[in-house]
């Protein structure tokens, strides 16, 4: 299921029924969304949540940036001593009743029963004291917050929790998902301390690159607007079947992942190993996988010096990376406009982040920003690029400085178009968009292209430079772990594509070779 802060509260508010899976098990939602995919509208997110839980307020919990202890004084004391009696790790057993209901009852005993122990081995309380202060937190807390809650057969109860979180608070958001609650954490900025405690994977993250300022919800919501296109049921439905016909069975819907993301890996092979896998889908090459939108791409990034002593196998080599059908050859063009860097451009400095990545809406205001003709998913696909690029440690033998990157910056939003264009195309499980560059003579590559080629092989694309001359040394700007260097038989230093290409063999040649 794609689920998003954008559709999460479609999703939350379908009836027991309609979640049921087709073994006629529910199971409550357990989402963490870190980080802002859209900006523009996240508070309209946010308001529409909020609304929705408005609406069915007598089953809903909103938590912002705490979960306050209000809990009156005397009731604190009052558990505090009886827990003293109680074996706490048998919650199930003890006289403890909060809810009327009793089946709800048991269902929250059982939930602290579960979060008790897991909390005991992580925190390393003192003593029993301490330990007890902290369950009594969570029954006060299922008390004051929980006690009022409409538990019925048609829409479980919800909570979300916005914004900086304690240790404690992600115990008691675990104890309502056991509880049956959906339980959503959401945090525009960054999270912390939740894979420590939730090491099991109850929650799903579902991270975005982006990032906003926490504020508060209340706040973020009074900016916001409600988002009135909730899609129908009958979709919601029409979606979820398509998604289990196609979920773990290495079968793909065209576009499947056109909001997702891609994660780039070495395709570490032999030089032979071309004519494997150069026109193999993204699906089918060894390392592929799927993790929640993202797709894993195992692409080509390889340098071949001098060229074969046999000059019709290196043309041969040569004809079939740069004959595929989703191919660019680049044979004296630059892939980007080199330009000179102007006063102007020091704008960009503007939309720089202190993270030191740069705020993508702000960017696409900008009157260099020549992307907005594309849809906003790739749009954002290019920019998050950037600012994965920009931050990598595993990709370039040398940090940046500040101009050089927005030197970067402006060669990404000059890249050429029909480059544009292929990662438009690339629908990321199926063909592997490619760039082929044939250095003539003795030519090189300036330093600025060599750091945009680790921008492109970021996205996933299959990159191969042919080097006849072997002069040219990528591994000055790009790391030697980061791509494959072959060194072939002659250094040829006046070799021409064209030429190259247009060798033709005479019939008597090929007989002999036979």
């Amino acid at each position: 299921m794609a689920v998003g802060l954008k559709n999460i509260t479609n999703y939350m508010f379908r009836t027991i029924y309609e979640r049921e899976d087709t073994y006629n098990k529910f199971k409550p939602y357990f989402y963490r969304f870190i980080g802002v995919d859209d900006s523009s509208k996240y508070n309209d997110f946010i308001k529409t949540i909020e609304s929705k839980f408005i609406e069915e307020k007598d089953k809903c919990i909103i938590f912002d940036n705490s979960i306050p202890l209000s809990g009156e004084m005397e009731l604190i004391q009052y558990i505090f001593n009886e827990l003293s009696s109680m074996d706490v790790y048998k919650m199930t057993a003890q006289d403890i009743t909060i809810f009327n209901d009793f089946e709800v009852n048991f269902k929250f005993l059982s939930a602290l029963e579960y979060v008790i122990p897991i909390a005991c081995s992580k925190e390393d309380f003192f003593n029993d004291n301490v330990r007890n202060n902290f369950i009594t937190k969570l029954i006060v807390w299922t008390y004051t917050y929980a006690k009022d809650i409409k538990y019925d057969a048609s829409i479980n109860p919800k909570c979300v929790y916005y914004g900086n979180i304690q240790r404690h608070e992600i115990y008691f958001l675990i104890m309502l998902y056991k509880m049956g609650f959906d339980v959503i954490y959401i945090n525009p900025l960054k999270e912390e301390l939740w894979n420590e405690i939730d090491d099991v994977g109850l929650s799903e993250c579902i991270k975005s690159m982006g990032i906003l300022s926490v504020e508060s919800f209340k706040e973020r919501a009074s900016n916001g607007k409600i988002i009135d296109n909730f899609e129908t049921v009958t979709k919601q439905i029409q979606r979820d079947i398509e998604e289990q016909l196609f979920s773990n069975t290495g079968m793909f819907k065209p576009w499947q992942f056109r909001e997702g993301y891609t994660k780039s890996v070495l395709l570490d092979t032999i030089l032979e190993d071309i004519y494997i896998y150069w026109n193999e889908p993204c699906k089918l090459r060894s390392g592929f996988k799927v993790e929640g939108n993202t797709v894993q791409v195992p692409c080509f990034f390889k340098k071949i010096d001098g060229i074969y002593s046999d000059e019709f196998e290196y043309q041969k080599l040569v004809k079939y990376c740069t004959s595929s059908s989703n191919t660019l050859v680049f044979n004296g063009r630059y892939f980007s406009e080199d330009v000179q860097f102007t006063d102007d451009m020091y704008q960009l400095m503007f939309c720089q982040l202190s993270d030191g990545s740069f705020d993508i809406d702000e960017l696409k205001k900008l009157p260099i920003y020549r992307f907005s003709k594309y849809s906003e998913d790739v749009q954002n696909f290019l920019l998050k690029k950037f600012n994965e690029t920009i931050s990598s440690t595993e990709l370039f033998n040398r940090t940046f400085d500040k101009e050089e990157i927005l030197r970067l910056l402006v060669l990404v939003l000059g890249l050429n178009e029909s480059i544009v264009r292929l990662i438009d195309n690339f629908d990321f499980t199926a063909a592997i968009p490619k760039i082929v560059i044939y250095l003539e003579d003795e030519n090189t590559m300036p330093e600025s292209m060599q750091i945009l080629l680790g921008y492109l092989h970021t996205i996933g694309i299959d990159i191969v430079i042919f080097n006849p001359s072997g002069l040219f040394n990528i591994n000055n700007v790009i790391k030697s772990t980061a791509l494959n260097n072959f060194r072939l038989d002659v250094m040829k230093y006046d070799s021409k594509y064209n030429n190259l290409m247009n060798l033709k063999q005479g019939v008597f040649s090929r007989f002999l070779r036979r």
